[in-house]
């Protein structure tokens, strides 16, 4: 079965664990998309890094209070840019409560190069007709 492939794309790591960043920055890098990664910002200095780098896609945090913020400004500023949430301990709740936020995904480690690549294509892959 033949995948769409999703460009290179500029890809947001914003206030990630070390560890997490470390670890799914590999995983996007191997895939080929620019990784920058950057501590966590306040909603308008968050954007302005956002507009700098063309960001394609973020991930954030899964803490309620820095994501609904960000959320809040992507969509007043820069609608359709996907964000996704990035939780250390993976709970159906949570995800629940971050898609119900306006998250475009939700994930956990481990990080596995075939759920990367799934989230980037469901996020970015132009869309077409075909099943």
């Amino acid at each position: 079965m033949s995948r769409s492939k999703v460009p290179p794309s500029n890809v947001v790591l914003l206030g990630l664990a070390e560890d997490l960043a470390r670890e799914s920055g590999r995983i996007l890098s191997e895939q080929g998309h620019k990784v920058y990664s950057f501590p966590l910002l306040s909603a308008s200095g968050a954007l302005e890094v956002l507009k700098q780098v063309h960001a394609d896609l973020v991930f954030c945090p899964a803490e309620p209070d820095r994501y609904n913020l960000l959320l809040d400004a992507i969509t007043q500023k820069m609608a359709g840019l996907p964000l996704v949430v990035v939780s250390r301990h993976p709970d159906t709740s949570a995800w629940l409560d971050a898609l119900q936020a306006g998250a475009s995904d939700y994930c956990a480690p481990p990080f596995e190069s075939v759920h990367i690549r799934w989230i980037m294509e469901s996020m970015l892959a132009p869309q077409s007709g075909d099943a």
